[in-house]
């Protein structure tokens, strides 16, 4: 007969564990998820580990609690319970319940009480009991039949403690508990135990007296100075092992039925994962319990197999007033939709089938490029993924199964092919929601057409020069051990660099720099205190920041991009269309979106990427773009004039801030600073920041920056104005940015929000014209045998034929600077050579 386990779980410590380690998680109205993420994780994980077939789950209801009599001060220390953990407890209970799990609470008991008198009362029953917890004080509960699942507070690592770990590693029996805290006290629960004693102390004597009661009758046997604190503090050590025990008598009456795992609801599960946005977590659910389906689902109607014939009919059978409409769906296979149902195609079979006229409705029409080819151009495809990306740029994915569950309003879609005839209804939905909301054409002139450009560029790929790659990775490398050395000289003594612990040990206790700030586990040694202590002229800070921008180089870059290079020399990364809320293109495996810029070192691995025998490389960079759209777009007139003068806009920008006809090298960077802080929407205290210099000045320069361009003052403010009216702001050509944001009672995220406002118009108009110009370009560039291979920040770069680099760099120009008209004209810089640098 198989041995029946309790499961009991402290779901308030639990909780609040999980709050604190994770840290800013979401969903897109807000609302915080942090502490229900990290719970049902941590749930999710013992449940798969041990199975139990029952469980409970106790909270604390309220702080009033039979010790709080004893001692007023009884976890008086704690800060007021945070909101946003407050809100998130009533999540966790609902997600249980759902669950099928027994929640447990008792007004005036914590849930250690709990938890404490159900596990004496099931262990005499012979029962084998689990308590899952990161409290110390519940391993007093150990028995032959009681073990204690302890959670780490730090890490979320677990440990079980039955009767022999605990007796191994403590030394003493868990009934011994209260008095070791009797001594040593807990700072978490503000009991306050004997001063001077810490756990050690208190290990050792509870290990050799046993009690406080014989230790009291052995005083004499102490050290004077011990005796003289134990004697002061008696009764605050009593008091101690009080608050410390946990109360096994709770008033509470529940029977083992009541606590069996019953079948887990899944469509409350599924309402709530969607409301809350855990899509990864019910995808999760569904491994655990096959079947289950989640949410309304159960409700949908399952699309049916069909014939070929079926669908060939489908396509063939329309007139003037009646075009047909297919679904297609990919994974493993491909499946062909119609609204009455699917079948399943081989590829030769797809193209047979395909309408040259009419909607096929599909999704990441770009990965289908790369499974199919690019015949697929001439059919008249509509990308779901990039139709939604445009009416929500702020949702989490845009896969098939992310837009059919969101636009269905299910979560646990698992075969694609079961809701494929679902695709043409939100297709047509999709379709008619962007011509409402004006983004049709954006869609259709700009997004459609570029998932063909990017197909095109992730095919050809970027050449890297692999020697040099490896040798100049060599050579960060010996730079960075140069560095750890002269680290090591300054620190005295040898140690890991890269361990924050460490680290802060040898600058803030050994060399005693001080501290800019603290975290939970220790001083921080962050780019920012770092940067702070080489300004006071510490030389070993200025060496960390550059031993850690060597190593990252080496790592993310050199070493990145040499894990992905193919046997050609060549890096096909995967442009990410839907990755930004602003419309920028992003990349990933590897990252090249994020190749650096700023100086030599860096400018480096730019020059690794290099063009094939035959080729030239031609790159053009918008000079200012996102200034010269600011000009636009708030019509100021000293921008305006400056540009159409051919002034140095940050020159002529000191030049006002300063009141001075010559300009300095540093009083230009400080005016470059303002400017394109201006667009970031940076606050004096960043801008403070930046500049190093008080935050008072700081606010004078933006304060002198809005009285020489009165324009944009008007134009931010104007925005502002319409982005709280509206909830959203658009680019110049119609594309959207909601800001959930600026309805949070948070006013970092309200402030936050107002910055993305500014930000969205400027960098989103930007992103635009370089995705039409990208459109454009493409097709006369493949004329003239060349190549678009990247696009970085504001640059594009070619591999173009050496005998064609001349008529390359003239279509760069001229297409570039005349993609749209604004109030001033757009400048593009080109330039070519057989490296990128």
């Amino acid at each position: 007969m198989t041995e029946k386990k309790v499961f009991l779980f402290d779901g308030t410590s639990l909780a609040y564990r999980a709050f604190y380690a994770i840290k800013g998680l979401s969903t897109s109205k807000g609302f915080p998820t942090n502490a229900v993420f990290g719970f049902i994780r941590m749930f999710l994980k013992l449940y798969k580990d041990f199975r139990p077939e029952y469980i409970a789950v106790a909270f604390d209801v309220g702080r009033k609690t039979f010790r709080t009599k004893l001692l007023k001060e009884y976890k008086a220390n704690r800060k007021p319970t945070p909101d946003n953990f407050k809100v998130q407890l009533p999540y966790i209970k609902k997600f249980l319940r759902c669950f099928g799990v027994t929640v447990l609470e008792k007004e005036g008991y914590e849930a250690d009480d709990i938890l404490g008198t159900l596990s004496k009362k099931l262990s005499a029953e012979g029962l084998k009991v689990f308590i899952v917890t990161p409290d110390k004080d519940m391993r007093q509960l150990i028995d032959e039949n009681v073990t204690v699942v302890a959670i780490s507070s730090k890490t979320g690592e677990k440990k079980v403690y039955d009767l022999e770990t605990f007796r191994r590693e403590y030394g003493i029996e868990p009934s011994q508990i209260p008095d070791l805290f009797g001594l040593c006290g807990d700072s978490i629960d503000n009991i306050p135990g004997v001063p001077g004693i810490g756990e050690k102390g208190a290990l050792k004597l509870i290990a050799e007296y046993g009690s406080l009661e014989n230790l009291y009758e052995n005083l004499l046997r102490l050290t004077p100075k011990r005796r003289e604190t134990l004697k002061e503090f008696k009764e605050q050590a009593f008091l101690s092992r009080e608050l410390a025990r946990v109360n096994t008598e709770v008033p509470i009456e529940v029977s083992l039925e009541e606590l069996k795992l019953k079948e887990p609801d899944g469509k409350c599960l599924g309402e709530l994962l969607k409301e809350l946005e855990m899509k990864s977590t019910a995808s999760e659910i569904q491994k655990l319990f096959p079947g289950l389906e989640l949410g309304s689902i159960s409700q949908l109607k399952k699309s049916k197999r069909i014939s070929l014939e079926e669908i060939k009919k489908k396509t063939i059978t329309f007139d003037l007033f009646s075009q047909p409409e297919l679904a297609l769906v990919y994974g493993e296979t491909f499946a062909v939709a119609t609204i009455e149902g699917f079948a399943e195609v081989s590829p030769k079979e797809l193209f047979k089938l395909l309408p040259l006229k009419g909607k096929i409705y599909t999704f990441d029409l770009k990965s289908l490029y790369h499974r199919l080819g690019e015949d697929l151009r001439r059919y008249p495809f509509f990308d779901l993924s990039i139709g939604q990306y445009l009416l929500n740029p702020l949702l989490k994915g845009y896969s098939a199964r992310d837009v059919l569950q969101e636009r269905l309003g299910v979560i646990g879609i698992n075969d694609l092919r079961d809701y494929s005839h679902y695709a043409i209804k939100i297709g047509r939905e999709i379709l008619s929601e962007l011509k409402r909301e004006g983004l049709e054409k954006l869609y259709r002139e700009v997004e459609l057409p570029l998932t063909y450009v990017l197909y095109r560029m992730e095919k050809r790929g970027v050449l890297f020069d692999r020697g040099y790659l490896e040798s100049f990775g060599r050579e960060l490398d010996e730079k960075a051990e140069k560095l750890k050395r002269e680290i090591f000289e300054i620190a005295g003594e040898e140690f890991n660099v890269n361990s924050t612990k460490q680290l802060a040990k040898v600058l803030f206790e050994k060399l005693g720099l001080k501290p800019l700030k603290k975290t939970k586990s220790g001083y921080s040694t962050d780019v920012e205190t770092l940067t702070a202590l080489a300004l006071e002229g510490h030389k070993i800070a200025e060496l960390l920041l550059e031993y850690r921008k060597l190593t990252k180089l080496s790592s993310t870059f050199v070493k990145g991009i040499l894990k992905h290079m193919d046997e050609s020399g060549r890096v096909h990364t995967t442009f990410i269309q839907t990755g930004t809320a602003t419309g920028r293109l992003s990349s990933a495996e590897p990252n090249l979106q994020n190749l650096p810029v700023s100086d030599e070192i860096s400018k480096k691995i730019r020059h690794a990427i290099t063009a094939p025998e035959g080729y030239t490389l031609v790159w053009a960079d918008y000079s200012q773009v996102e200034l010269r759209i600011l000009a636009h777009l708030s019509q100021d007139e000293n921008l305006i004039k400056a540009y159409r003068e051919g002034k140095d806009i940050h020159t002529e920008t000191a030049k006002r801030l300063f009141k001075v006809s010559e300009v300095t090298e540093e009083l230009r960077r400080v005016a470059k600073t303002v400017n394109f802080g201006i667009i970031y929407g940076m606050s004096p205290h960043g801008l403070s920041e930046r500049l190093r210099i008080p935050v008072k000045e700081a606010e004078e320069y933006i304060n002198r920056y809005f009285e020489e361009f009165p324009g944009v003052k008007e134009y931010i403010e104007r925005t502002l104005e319409e982005a709280y009216k509206k909830g959203y702001v658009r680019t110049l050509f119609g594309r959207k940015r909601p800001l959930p944001e600026l309805s949070s009672s948070n006013q970092n995220v309200r402030s936050f929000g107002e910055r993305a406002a500014v930000n969205a118009t400027i960098q989103g108009t930007a992103a635009d014209i370089m995705k039409m110009a990208m459109v454009k370009l493409h097709d006369e560039l493949e004329k003239l045998g060349a190549y678009m291979i990247l696009q970085v920040h504001d640059e594009i770069v070619i591999e173009a034929p050496e005998e064609k680099k001349e008529e390359v760099k003239e279509l760069l120009k001229e297409t570039m600077e005349n993609v749209v008209k604004l109030s001033v004209s757009l400048t593009v810089e080109v330039s070519s050579g057989k490296h990128w640098s």
